[in-house]
């Protein structure tokens, strides 16, 4: 009787499913481009953000909450610093400057070795890059830039 339904499902295209094997998926699931996080903190640890001013011109930055403190401004070269807002934040960053048409900001992130500080440095980069405006921090650890 074994043998006949296994003959029978066989004939009906079925597969028994002690003869279905796994299949790993492919290994590059990856996918290159803007929603991807440009790196990951421990969210089980205080977050600061360090904002590094490497431009040759004034930045202004602030969180973007209804909490957050009033907007703080970097000389070139100063460096401020972010704390107590939790595991997620919008921060923003932008020129002090009337006259944006020569250059974008550009942001790099680094993440310390201890994984509780990020490290944003500010530059200049070309016109022809559209520019950062925001740092997303989630809650999940992932950190975005827009």
């Amino acid at each position: 009787m074994k043998s006949l339904s296994l003959i029978l499902l066989l004939a009906l295209g079925v597969t028994p499913l002690s003869m279905v094997q796994a299949q790993d998926p492919p290994a590059e699931t990856y996918q290159p481009g803007y929603w991807q996080p440009v790196d990951r903190f421990d969210t089980k640890r205080v977050v600061e953000v360090n904002i590094i001013n490497d431009t040759d011109i004034p930045i202004e930055y602030d969180l973007t909450d209804l909490e957050a403190m009033n907007p703080q401004s970097l000389k070139p070269e100063e460096t401020g610093n972010l704390k107590g807002f939790g595991s997620s934040a919008n921060i923003v960053i932008y020129p002090l400057v009337h006259d944006t048409t020569q250059f974008n900001l550009r942001y790099k992130v680094t993440v310390d070795e201890d994984n509780n500080i990020v490290n944003v440095s500010v530059v200049k980069d070309k016109p022809s890059f559209l520019g950062h405006r925001s740092i997303n921090l989630q809650n999940t650890g992932a950190i975005y830039l827009y």
